[in-house]
């Protein structure tokens, strides 16, 4: 009972706590919070037959990722069928479709439990609980986080917005464009799209999970980095330090490096030149606005050749909703793929000679 205690108390003391702050934090809002976390929770359980055997080397098989490949293959599957017009764009038609690809799933893990394959990590799964606790926890600091400026206004909120809106109301996809001219969206709305999935899944409305999704994502882009680096210092570290604190440690600065950190812009043109520019008596330019991080290329110094170059940080804070936004746990995903795909090539049989491992 003690040992048990030991190793489970820590779990659940911190679950509790971040129930309690969810709470605390976001108000009447808890429970749509509370209502994603455990749909996409439930729909990476059902996937991990499938993950399981993807990631079959990582200690936690890929938990994290079972989540956005749920997310994907269910998301693409409903807007296949409804494309090519074989079935309406409602709330329960997605879940039909979610049903049927979880009794495939299902059916999958029956099959590789008679066949002896283990999908889940029983073996970690306190690895797969305290995962899934610094998920919830990032989903949580990101969420109250966008919740001291929640208006969809400015920048593309209010273009993410409407789009939202006119698929939550359409049957059809591509929806009936947002300004009523009996067209259709002509332009790229594939970020939308899955936030109004997971949206019309979950029973929510759009006016909560526009920013729910832009911190889902942001959660997502600081977990799925964490269990990759952490498999990597895992599959590297060897001897002594085998089942030190490298891998938890190089996950988590992993996590923070793709979700948190920025570029280096703010420091050196909102500090140090400032500092510089006082210190030699030079005319300074107060104010700072974050976006200026984005323009390095072309404006520093000013050439007609420019660009704009967004990282993960700043396209959640600004709340941007767009593909390329969204598409970061996708990438993610695809990356940690190609990694357990790489490690297996290498490691199952040894390389002919003059050959590379990815001749196998």
């Amino acid at each position: 009972m003690k040992q048990r205690i030991k190793h489970w108390g820590p779990i659940a003391v911190c679950f509790a706590g971040l129930a309690g702050t969810s709470v605390f934090l976001l108000k009447e809002d808890v429970w749509t919070f509370f209502t994603w976390w455990v749909l996409v929770l439930l729909m990476g359980m059902l996937a991990m037959p499938v993950t399981g055997r993807l990631f079959a080397h990582f200690d936690d098989r890929g938990w994290i990722f079972s989540k956005v490949l749920a997310i994907g293959v269910g998301g693409f599957a409903v807007w296949f069928l409804v494309s090519i017009k074989l079935m309406p764009f409602t709330r329960l038609r997605c879940i039909f479709v979610c049903l049927i690809l979880a009794v495939l799933c299902i059916l999958l893990f029956r099959s590789q439990e008679k066949a002896g394959i283990e999908c889940f990590p029983w073996e970690h799964v306190r690895l797969v609980c305290w995962e899934e606790l610094l998920f919830l926890a990032i989903f949580l600091l990101w969420t109250y986080l966008a919740g001291f400026h929640p208006q969809a206004y400015g920048t593309e909120k209010f273009m993410d917005y409407g789009f939202m809106e006119a698929m939550m109301r359409s049957e059809v996809l591509p929806a009936k464009d947002i300004w009523y001219s009996q067209g259709h969206i002509n332009y790229y709305y594939g970020g939308q799209y899955f936030a109004v999935f997971l949206t019309k899944l979950s029973g929510t409305m759009v006016e909560q999970t526009y920013n729910l999704m832009r911190t889902f994502v942001a959660a997502l882009a600081f977990a799925m980095p964490f269990s990759l680096v952490y498999q990597l210092m895992k599959d590297r570290d060897t001897g002594e330090n085998r089942h030190g604190w490298a891998p938890a440690v190089s996950g988590l600065v992993g996590g923070t490096a793709v979700s948190i950190a920025g570029n280096m812009h703010y420091v050196i043109y909102g500090q140090i030149i400032p500092l510089y520019q006082k210190l030699t008596g030079a005319e300074t330019i107060d104010g700072y606005w974050f976006p200026d991080a984005t323009r390095y290329i072309g404006y520093n110094p000013d050439v007609p050749d420019k660009t704009i170059h967004e990282f993960p940080c700043y396209s959640f804070v600004l709340g941007d909703l767009h593909a390329h936004v969204v598409n970061i746990m996708f990438v993610l995903l695809m990356l940690g793929v190609l990694y357990a795909w790489m490690y297996r090539m290498r490691t199952e049989t040894p390389l002919e000679p003059g050959k590379k491992f990815w001749q196998k």
